[in-house]
């Protein structure tokens, strides 16, 4: 049987619900999961045990989107999913009864873990899912809840994303979807905050306001942590924090509108709190001969970008933004300003991934004469699992490359 399939032709016949052992009913929930709920790509680091997501494992290996997408906005298989999953909870229910009756125990009911526990927890499974084929999945919109935790465990972040389609297949609205990039960096960033900036240790940081802008912010999922955490950190209590997420196209930046809204508690909030999270529009081909508005007016800290380089030209448009958007080196007490992005090694994007490396030359190849300019200051390999450990059996050991790159002024201090 092929790995994708309709769940007409996957799941087990509803008649018979009653004949299948929890095991094989978990199978059948987690391949609804990961076609209604699904795990983003590419998005779990190989060398961090860390948790990305909400802890749902990806059943798919998405090789087909198309095919993809075709079953899961197909109103029917939709449908049955959804009498399924009421079927599957009656039945788990009537199982639940007897068991709590003592009329039989759930060893008579041939499963094979026989606990209550495990049907509890299926019943959970279920009645999600089933909120989710019935509401915003029947509109071909996917919301995530992600969470991010530091190795430590001290410092956990949680952000709720929704993914809307693409506008008409058009290719400059990819940033309607959370891609694995923003899971990784957002990842990292939760990790070790000190190493993005975003820490209080330098002398005349308090009196400061921390400015942070994240490039081609999507969804919204780096922008969002980053507020989040430095909300949980005490170093950041008291001091002034503005974060400033932006993107072009207009249906993918009314969508980032929509995420950091349901993010951010209330109105009240975001005015009283010494900390804040504005989204605007930028065009990067155009930044230099367009008048700035004010939220981009100030020079940043700390600049942000995943996966958002997939045309020739767009390492050049990022620079020259940076050249205006990024604080330059002055105040030797102050932590120098960087640029973070991560980017995924595709085979089909390999001449506008190697771009960067063109337009930002190494530090070691710039003239230590010359005008002061944006260089590679260190580049680090990522591999993730492609979908998580759950494969049943297919083989799909493949994994997702990413590099990161750390860019800032040559004559900073580093």
């Amino acid at each position: 049987m092929s790995v994708l399939c309709p769940p007409t032709t996957y799941l087990p016949p509803i008649s018979k619900i009653a004949s299948f052992s929890v095991t094989q009913l978990l199978d059948a929930l987690t391949y609804l999961q990961s076609l209604y709920h699904p795990e983003v790509r590419g998005s779990r680091r190989k060398r961090v045990q860390v948790p990305v997501s909400n802890g749902e494992q990806n059943y798919l290996r998405h090789e087909d989107d198309s095919e993809l997408q075709a079953i899961r906005s197909d109103a029917f298989e939709r449908s049955y999913s959804i009498r399924w999953l009421t079927a599957l909870i009656v039945q788990l229910e009537v199982w639940q009864d007897l068991s709590r009756s003592e009329k039989v125990s759930l060893d008579d009911l041939g499963t094979p873990e026989p606990t209550l526990a495990y049907t509890e927890i299926l019943v959970q499974q279920a009645a999600s899912l089933l909120a989710i084929c019935a509401g915003v999945a029947a509109a071909g919109i996917i919301t995530r809840n992600f969470v991010f935790g530091s190795i430590d465990g001290q410092r956990r972040v949680e952000a709720q994303l929704t993914d809307i389609p693409l506008d008409n297949n058009d290719y400059g609205s990819v940033g309607a979807q959370t891609w694995g990039g923003a899971c990784v960096l957002a990842e990292m960033i939760v990790e070790d905050p000190e190493r993005f900036g975003l820490d209080s240790s330098s002398q005349s940081s308090e009196s400061r306001r921390l400015n942070v802008l994240e490039l081609g912010a999507g969804t919204g999922l780096v922008s969002l942590v980053v507020m989040k955490l430095l909300d949980a950190l005490p170093s950041f209590n008291h001091r002034e924090v503005h974060v400033v997420a932006t993107d072009f196209h207009p249906s993918v930046l009314a969508n980032l509108r929509s995420n950091v809204d349901a993010n951010v508690s209330s109105t009240v909030d975001k005015i009283t709190s010494t900390h804040s999270i504005t989204t605007h529009f930028l065009d990067w081909s155009s930044f230099s001969t367009t008048p700035r508005p004010d939220c981009l007016s100030y020079p940043f800290d700390v600049v942000l970008g995943a996966d958002i380089i997939y045309e020739a030209q767009h390492a050049v448009w990022i620079r020259d933004c940076l050249k205006g958007l990024m604080r330059r080196p002055s105040d030797s007490t102050i932590s120098p300003a960087a640029f973070h992005l991560v980017i995924p090694l595709r085979p089909t994007h390999t001449f506008e991934s190697n771009t960067v490396e063109s337009v930002f030359l190494k530090a070691c190849d710039v003239d230590p004469n010359g005008d002061a300019d944006l260089v590679i200051l260190s580049k680090e390999y990522i591999t993730c699992d492609a979908y998580g450990d759950y494969t049943r059996g297919q083989g799909l050991d493949e994994d997702v490359e990413y590099v990161y790159y750390k860019i800032g002024w040559f004559n900073a201090r580093l």
